[in-house]
């Protein structure tokens, strides 16, 4: 067995002063294809967030954030 590749994605939706926020990490050490890496900050609206104070401080957030969800492997394999 060879790992050929390895993709991690990550979603968090947060609340902040009354709205809801979508952001989403991607990184790959191989080809995506139309996925692009990195951070993407969406509105309630699903319009890319343009303020970037704002997305900076939503990043950080999730950056500090990245690692708390601790999924269970050995349910269901």
């Amino acid at each position: 067995m060879k790992l050929t590749q390895t993709v991690i994605q990550k979603s968090f939706t947060i609340t902040h002063k009354g709205k809801t926020y979508y952001i989403n990490y991607l990184e790959s050490d191989g080809y995506t294809g139309f996925l692009h890496p990195g951070w993407e900050v969406i509105d309630e609206g699903s319009e890319e967030l343009n303020n970037e104070k704002l997305c900076l401080k939503l990043i950080k957030f999730c950056r500090k954030h990245f690692n708390d969800f601790k999924p269970n492997y050995e349910e269901g394999y």
